[in-house]
């Protein structure tokens, strides 16, 4: 079974799923998990002479650590062996840093969500899920936030 278990996340509504089927998972087969949630601050580096772009960063980071905060007491509340991560991103593709981030943990399973945009906001914006399946060899468990009828 899988022992080392990672799951990137962003704070969306599919997240608390992820995070939820994740530690359920974890806790069942006694896996590592690894929790991340990636910051995109490449904007900072394209404003890096404007008034105001420290204050940026550092409310971006606040915002994203409070996230983070939810996070670690809801893995607490579970009991299970995870660490959670916060990983800067100044403009790297966002499947490769996930990916390598992974690769260099050891990640033996991806747990991803996908928020199902539908054809014409995936064209327009891609998907993060698609591309770590279409680059990476891990294995890759999807969970899916199903429309309500």
């Amino acid at each position: 079974m899988f022992k080392k278990v990672y799951t990137p996340i962003d704070n969306s509504d599919v997240s608390e799923k992820v995070l939820n089927e994740s530690l359920e998972l974890a806790k069942s087969c006694g896996a590592k998990l690894r929790i991340v949630h990636v910051v995109n601050l490449e904007q900072i580096t394209f404003g890096i002479e404007m008034i105001g772009v420290a204050e940026l960063k550092d409310t971006l980071l606040s915002i994203a650590n409070k996230f983070l905060e939810h996070v670690k007491q809801t893995v607490a509340a579970k009991g299970v062996d995870a660490e959670v991560t916060l990983l800067e991103n100044y403009g790297s593709d966002l499947a490769t840093l996930i990916i390598d981030d992974a690769k260099s943990w050891g990640a033996e399973l991806f747990i991803l969500g996908s928020h199902h945009l539908g054809s014409f906001s995936h064209f327009i914006t891609g998907g993060v899920a698609e591309d770590i399946a279409h680059d990476s060899d891990i294995p890759i468990l999807l969970i899916t936030k199903h429309k309500e009828q």
